[in-house]
């Protein structure tokens, strides 16, 4: 039960720092992306537009005798420097004059292969590999600005790695930190689950002894004054508290121990003789059972004594909470591995929904309390399920049938 609620807890909480975590990454590298890439290259392209004056010279060496560097290292070092060219065109598109004096590592050739590729674009700004763009439109002429970005795209990057680290590392070592406290946080409801199996289980025991000694007068009674209505009545009740008591033991011990007795049995036939048993039960209440979908010999390799009380429980749902002259569909098949086991019944007041509730200790489907049970029938359906690594769920599709499904993996 512990490893149980701690691996779940870890799950939940790692997932819960993962989201957390990750949407600031998200969050921060946006507003970086934007302050840098958006932010930062418009105003360096609208200062290159507002600066411009044509010059002639194509291209000169870098200032102060300084030795060729990367693009992005001379940007580095020379304060407020970005590499830039600027090509014109008239209103045909005929280059008029190619502008590279602000640019010393990319030839003339290069700049007019990307000023050709935005031949027919409106005006406007945009990104051309490197390098940031600006096309200007007079009734004269088409000016095409150039500056290069490589130091914003590499500030951008390095930002992004470095944020890609620091998430990870504070996610393994929060992720640690989790592992680590689990016991203790689990700890206080692992206790209070312990002492409530304890108090159910001296419950039940404590009241076994004095339902058999009511149960064995009762019966003296009717044998020296004959049965009656009253002592029919106490005999009948009495049997309905001696089977809550057997469910709850039954169920307390599939909780506490998912060790199950294997023996390899055919399911197919199990169900089939279920069906038939209850049919029985079905006619009675003007109901009948379809079992034709079920996929014959069909061999399964678990606790056949649990199994049988799985579909037993499933089919006396189906018939109690079912509607007057309806088909019960029961279907079993496997698939990928795995056995499907569905019945499909139809019921009054349903939602389109997921009933997960159902599956609750004590939870009673019918709130008016017409019908006789004790709400523990399908969550002893689920633990039979648990422990046999399977899934067990109860939803309604249309708001008219319920279909309660179970998938057993092969063991």
């Amino acid at each position: 039960m512990e490893k149980i609620l701690r691996k779940k807890f870890i799950t939940f909480s790692v997932s819960i720092v993962f989201i957390v975590l990750f949407t600031l990454l998200v969050f921060i590298n946006g507003i970086n992306y934007i302050n840098i890439i958006k932010i930062r290259t418009d105003r360096n392209i609208d200062a290159a537009i507002l600066n411009y004056t044509p010059s002639n010279i194509t291209a000169p060496p870098p200032p102060n005798n300084m030795p060729i560097l990367a693009g992005d290292a001379i940007k580095r070092a020379i304060p407020y420097y970005f590499e830039q060219f600027v090509v014109e065109f008239d209103m045909e598109y005929n280059i008029t004059h190619v502008d590279m004096s602000k640019c010393h590592f990319t030839d003339r050739v290069e700049a007019i292969q990307y000023a050709n590729k935005l031949i027919g674009e409106d005006a406007g700004k945009g990104f051309i590999n490197n390098y940031k763009y600006a096309i200007v439109k007079t009734p004269d002429l088409i000016r095409m600005h150039f500056i290069d970005c490589t130091a914003e795209f590499s500030m951008s990057y390095n930002a992004f790695i470095n944020s890609l680290m620091v998430f990870f590392m504070a996610f393994i070592a929060i992720s640690g930190l989790i592992t680590l406290l689990s016991k203790r946080a689990v700890s206080v409801i692992v206790k209070g689950y312990e002492r409530q199996k304890e108090f159910i289980t001296g419950v039940t025991h404590e009241l076994k002894t004095p339902l058999t000694i009511i149960k064995g007068s009762v019966e003296v009674l009717e044998i020296q004054n004959g049965a009656s209505t009253w002592t029919s009545s106490i005999v009948e009740q009495i049997n309905k508290l001696t089977k809550l008591i057997d469910y709850l033991i039954s169920l307390t011990k599939l909780e506490e121990n998912n060790i199950i007795n294997k023996t390899n049995f055919c399911l197919s036939e199990l169900i089939i003789e279920s069906c038939m048993f209850f049919e029985i039960v079905a006619t009675t209440n003007n109901k009948t059972l379809d079992y034709e979908d079920i996929q014959t010999d069909l061999y399964y390799k678990g606790d056949m004594q649990n199994i049988e009380l799985l579909i037993s429980i499933l089919l006396e749902n189906a018939l109690k909470y079912s509607i007057e002259n309806t088909i019960l569909n029961i279907s079993l098949k496997l698939i990928n591995n795995k056995y499907i086991l569905v019945v499909t019944n139809s019921a009054e007041d349903l939602e389109i929904k997921q009933y997960d509730e159902w599956f609750e200790r004590f939870y009673r489907m019918d709130k008016s309390r017409n019908t006789s049970g004790f709400g523990i029938g399908l969550s002893m359906a689920k633990a039979i399920v648990t422990s046999h690594k399977g899934k067990i769920t109860a939803e309604s599709q249309d708001g008219k049938n319920v279909i309660i499904k179970v998938i057993l993996p092969i063991l």
